[in-house]
């Protein structure tokens, strides 16, 4: 199939091939009018999915795709894609928030100013999709304008500018508005509206019909995104749209891009430079030009790129365009710290390769830079080449007119400014005089001499601010001066207590400390300490490890006469014993089958259990006093012949009680329980006199597995026996026997002498072998 050189379908699928042109080659020259569909396909190196997608933009049928595709040999449209499917090449997917996947710039990870600004693509970045527009804002094919007339008249439209850049009217017909601003376009709207609606008069001229004319939605164009972009390809964006616009969509230029030098091509010819850096730091992004629809928007590889390091206000990784040398740099990046060296910086330079063959053996070299000069004299400026990296230098921590006092003796320690003729007691005096504590017998002055070595000077301070000229030496710089307190140089005194008190423990020795003192910083005596007398233990001389002291004491220490008058010593203990006959109430506890059960406080320290139970009230008719449990605090269960301690309060059954004693005496239960290693478990009715075979014998007997000797009756107070006559509530607990192994000494037999017959064998062998 040949398309005629003039057919729709040939001027469509040309306009796609010359869209596509921008994209794969610089040139811009469309297809030959005379080339078939074939070559057309061929040449433009898209699938057949995106020359579709291609030609239904341009405005043709399905059906007639499909014909020009099958003459091409091209396969058909795949019945499952969906009819509006961009190309892929033409709609790069970019998530709105995703974040931009960079490589790393150089070895350590960093990257040139600015492309920081391209890390996220936010969608509230794009530019709106509806008016309001710029005052210079030129109106063209598929923008949508509001119009509304009011007054006599009233008519309210949505107008869209055709492809010609018309606007239809009704009763009026096609109004030509593009490339004209919006104001433009409402004075030609209304001129001609006023052909047919009378109350719109001229200027200067009552008029009763008034007009509206404002932006709807905005026109979509079509840029190509070319050279160093992470995403290059074509785009639609908003009419409204800038340079920044278009690289965000495009994710920004990639690792080898220039920032500074963006730019703008239409019709073939560059129409804008579009630096930035001056957006960055200067806020300049209103200033850029709007695109237009087929506008290519180009990035070249960035030319020289440079390090700063050090003190500047802003270090990194800085572009430099053509003919921008060190103090531009500084510039850029914001100039440079107060505390910067100005004596030199330095260039770590690798020699450009213009320069190796009259610098052999020298790759990289390093050039020192007077900073100072360069930044106060414009001729004194630096070039800079691709790779420098430029440090520069702080000023060293060291002061050079500072004298420094420290220590607890002095009220405001710290560096003081060196001022000559400056003297001992003058520095004192400045750090606010030495405090009520301060050592004032000796300080030490540690002096830094010009070769860095340290001497240490020893004064008297008392002397110096006395004005004795031995001491009031005069100060260097950098001199130290140490003060001291006199804690610093010996421990502070400490006393002991321990014992019923409070808070037990050390406490500092107070000047005239007394015992009743003592004990009242230790928050008093306890309520079970014994408030007759405190002991106090002395150090003592040799050999005598230390002397006590009993002194006599009352609860309220203001009426101790002795313990108020005895001043205490360094290394004194002081201890406050517990009063013997102070006992806590102790508890216990009884339940069950008593008439008052509950708890018990203890009268005697040797109340034993029967008395217990007459304080309850003596046992109910329903109890059982065989078999009644007993439960010690941390101790478990125990097992207590109750009947026998009320008989005999003597007897061993009778045990004295102790505090969390619990007594439960039950309820009469005239069952036995079997459980274990029998046919049925099973709980019996109580039978007097019987014995164990009897229960066994209503649990169905004993199973196979039965170990009959280990039966034993778990009597109710806890009691544990083999065999016997259960009394009522017990339980018969009948153990399993544990299977032994069952050996076959017969295949024993069998497997020795079939090795011993082995052995023979080979003995045998061996020897016939040997003859």
């Amino acid at each position: 199939m040949k398309l005629h050189s003039r057919s729709p379908l040939h001027v469509a699928l040309t306009s796609a091939l010359f869209a596509l042109s921008l994209v794969s080659t610089p040139c811009f020259a469309p297809a030959a009018h005379a080339a078939d569909a074939r070559s057309l396909i061929a040449d433009s190196g898209m699938s057949p999915e995106q020359l579709r997608a291609k030609l239904r933009d341009a405005g043709q049928s399905d059906a007639a795709i499909d014909a020009l595709l099958q003459s091409s040999g091209a396969p058909r449209r795949a019945a499952a894609a969906p009819a509006t499917a961009p190309a892929a090449a033409e709609t790069p997917q970019r998530p709105d928030t995703a974040r931009v996947q960079r490589p790393a710039f150089d070895a350590n990870g960093d990257e040139p100013f600015g492309f920081e600004m391209f890390h996220w693509s936010p969608a509230t970045f794009e530019p709106l999709s509806y008016g309001p527009v710029d005052a210079d804002y030129p109106l063209g094919p598929g923008d949508e304008l509001a119009l509304t007339l009011w007054g006599d008249s009233q008519l309210a439209l949505t107008l869209t500018v055709n492809r010609e850049g018309f606007l239809t009217l009704p009763d009026v017909g096609q109004v030509g508005v593009a490339g004209l601003t919006l104001e433009e376009a409402k004075a030609r709207v209304r001129s001609a509206l006023s052909r047919v609606y009378s109350g719109l008069r001229p200027t200067g001229q009552r008029s009763t019909t008034f007009v509206s004319l404002s932006m709807g939605k905005l026109r979509t164009i079509q840029v190509f995104l070319l050279g160093q972009v992470v995403r290059p390809g074509a785009y639609s964006i908003s009419s409204v749209s800038r340079v920044l616009n278009a690289l965000y969509a495009a994710g920004g230029p990639s690792r080898d891009g220039s920032l500074r030098d963006v730019r703008i091509l239409r019709g073939g010819q560059i129409v804008a430079h579009v630096d930035l850096y001056d957006v960055i730091l200067g806020g300049a992004a209103t200033q850029m030009a709007r695109l237009q629809n087929g506008d290519v928007v180009y990035v070249p590889t960035a030319d020289r790129r440079v390090r700063l390091t050090g003190a500047a206000r802003r270090t990194g990784i800085y572009e430099l365009r053509e003919g921008e040398q060190l103090r531009d740099l500084l510039r850029i990046a914001g100039g440079v710290l107060p505390e910067a060296e100005l004596q030199r910086a330095q260039i770590d330079r690798v020699t450009p390769v213009a320069q190796r063959d009259s610098l052999r053996g020298q790759g990289r070299v390093a050039v020192d830079v007077p900073l100072g000069r360069v930044l106060t004299d414009p001729s004194a400026d630096v070039a800079l080449f691709d790779a420098d990296s430029l440090t520069l230098f702080a000023l060293p921590d060291r002061r050079s007119n500072t004298v420094h006092i420290t220590g607890r003796g002095i009220t405001r320690p710290g560096t003081y400014e060196y001022r000559p003729g400056m003297r001992m007691a003058d520095l004192i005096a400045l750090a606010g005089g030495p405090t009520p504590d301060a050592y004032l017998e000796r300080a030490l002055v540690t002096r830094t001499m010009p070769d860095s070595t340290r001497l240490s000077l020893r004064v008297s301070p008392e002397r110096a601010l006395a004005g004795e000229a031995f001491d009031n030496v005069a100060l260097q710089v950098m001199d130290d001066v140490s003060i001291r307190s006199r804690w610093d140089l010996k421990d502070r005194q400490e006393v002991t207590i321990h014992g019923m008190v409070r808070s037990p423990g050390t406490f500092e020795l107070l000047e005239g400390m007394t015992l009743s003192d003592l004990i009242m910083k230790a928050g008093g005596l306890a309520e079970d300490a014994l408030a007759s007398r405190a002991e106090l233990a002395r150090v003592a001389e040799w050999p005598r490890l230390a002397d006590t002291i009993s002194v006599p004491l009352e609860r309220d220490l203001t009426k101790c006469a002795e313990a108020s008058a005895l001043v205490l010593q360094p290394h004194d203990a002081v201890f406050i014993r517990r009063d013997p006959n102070f006992v806590e109430p102790e508890y216990v506890t009884i339940e069950g089958e008593v008439r008052f059960p509950g708890t018990y406080a203890l009268t005697r320290r040797d109340e034993r259990v029967a008395q217990l139970v007459q304080r309850a009230g003596g046992l109910t008719d329903l109890a059982y006093a065989r078999g009644v449990t007993f439960r010690r605090l941390g101790g478990g269960k125990l097992a207590i012949d109750l009947p026998q301690a009320m008989r005999n309060e003597r007897s061993l059954a009778n045990i004295t009680l102790t505090s969390g004693d619990t007594l439960r005496v039950p309820r009469f239960t005239p069952t036995v329980q079997i459980e274990g290693a029998v046919q049925s478990p099973v709980t019996a009715l109580y039978q007097p006199g019987a014995g164990v075979g009897f229960y066994v014998t209503q649990a169905s007997g004993f199973r196979q597995d039965a170990d009959r000797r280990g039966v034993v009756v778990i009597s109710p107070s806890g009691r544990v026996r083999k065999g016997g006559r259960p009394e009522p509530g017990s339980r018969i607990i009948v153990p399993a026997r544990v299977q032994e192994e069952q050996k076959d000494h017969l295949k024993d037999f069998a497997t020795l002498m079939s090795i011993l017959a082995s052995a023979a064998t080979t003995v045998y062998l061996v020897g016939q072998s040997a003859k």
